[in-house]
């Protein structure tokens, strides 16, 4: 069977989960050989993204020459060009994240999470518009399959957009084998490289406001601890007041922002953080929580949403909006070695429970669900 593969997050040069996602379960359908696939890209000005799977005898690149506001504009506008018929025909088209997308062939879309929708505050007003503008509602209802990351997604699916549940499947992201705890040498590497201070806390993820960065610092001011703090992520949007945050703090000498930082680099730079802090507001997953417990290191997140079913009690779980829950919790993990260590080794057996090549077995059974919608 013919699969058309969107892989247009992958022209994204900063990789985040979405990207992250895409890229992987992509490679491991390639490398497992159930289907042909037209990896489609409108890659105009760009070269096509050089992480994608090489061609071969099941994967095709289709590039395409479209600027890509006028391709989001005509299939909004018009429901034209299908990409199905951009890549030679197909008989399913795969959407690895909500996108501009038009098909004559059964689509099968994957839901990263509803933050635009339950938390619509957290966004820009260019974001909220290109969100309408991609009509999730259409794209969702339209979908022969529609895959989500969690079950928290996939109920939010359910009760958003009134999807019937036996067209949702929940296939979860992974971590590669490179997320291991890492030796002595590397890890000194990674700490001369970024000036990391020896002991650490650490937070990992774009610096926006869903993922509650501020209350973070705010917590880490109430904290008893003299360990320093390292924020590291790319500026999403509305992040100002972050910085401000920081500017502000009495602990401001020990809060230190690393930016975005190289995929490689991370399996290293987790391993020499105490403990990884996750706070956000909501999440569809919580991929940063899932690298941390795979390089054993201590983990603690946020009991809303998602975060629950990937930590589990593997790590210790904080009310967001409760600054001092977190500070209790960041000296809790820092004082007490017993419970390190037992969030060190239960978190590195969680994480094993997830798998890319289950993951990518269960979108080919999507994929042939959907051929017969």
């Amino acid at each position: 069977m013919r699969i058309a593969v969107d892989i247009r997050p992958l022209l994204d040069p900063q990789k985040t989960g979405v990207s992250l996602y895409a890229l992987n379960l992509v490679r491991w359908l390639a490398k497992r050989g159930a289907h042909d696939y037209r990896l489609f890209c409108n890659s105009y000005g760009r070269p096509f993204p050089e992480e994608a799977p090489p061609e071969y005898i099941n994967v095709r690149h289709c590039r395409t020459r479209w600027p890509n506001k006028a391709l989001n504009a005509c299939i909004a506008a018009f429901g034209h060009p299908r990409i199905d018929r951009m890549v030679g025909g197909a008989e399913v088209l795969y959407l690895p994240n909500l996108n501009f997308a038009a098909a004559s062939c059964p689509t099968v879309v994957t839901v990263h999470d509803l933050s635009f929708r339950r938390y619509p505050e957290f966004f820009s007003p260019k974001q909220r518009i290109l969100r309408r503008l991609i009509d999730t509602d259409s794209l969702l209802k339209k979908a022969a399959i529609v895959i989500a990351v969690s079950k928290h997604t996939k109920d939010d699916i359910i009760e958003t957009y009134g999807i019937a549940e036996d067209r949702i499947r929940i296939v979860t992201p992974a971590v590669s084998g490179e997320f291991q705890p890492r030796d002595g040498k590397k890890i000194a590497a990674v700490r001369s490289k970024y000036g990391l201070p020896e002991s650490f806390i650490l937070y990992l993820g774009t610096l926006e406001p869903r993922k509650n960065v501020a209350g973070l610092i705010r917590a880490f001011e109430m904290a008893g601890t003299d360990t320093d703090l390292v924020i590291v992520g790319g500026k999403g949007w509305m992040y100002d007041h972050i910085f401000e945050a920081a500017a502000r703090s009495p602990k401001r000498k020990r809060i230190h922002f690393l930016g975005y930082v190289d995929e490689w680099d991370k399996p290293a730079l987790y391993c020499a953080a105490s403990t990884l802090v996750y706070p956000s507001f909501y999440e569809g997953f919580g991929m940063p929580a899932l690298e941390a417990m795979a390089c054993g290191t201590p983990v603690i997140a946020s009991h809303a949403s998602s975060l629950g079913e990937v930590v589990g009690d593997a790590g210790l779980l904080i009310n967001p909006a409760n600054p001092e829950e977190i500070a209790w919790a960041i000296d809790n993990m820092l004082a007490d070695a017993a419970l390190r260590e037992r969030c060190r080794t239960k978190g590195m057996e969680r994480a094993a429970d997830f798998s890319w090549e289950k993951g990518a077995q269960e979108l080919e059974a999507a994929f042939s669900d959907a051929a017969t919608y």
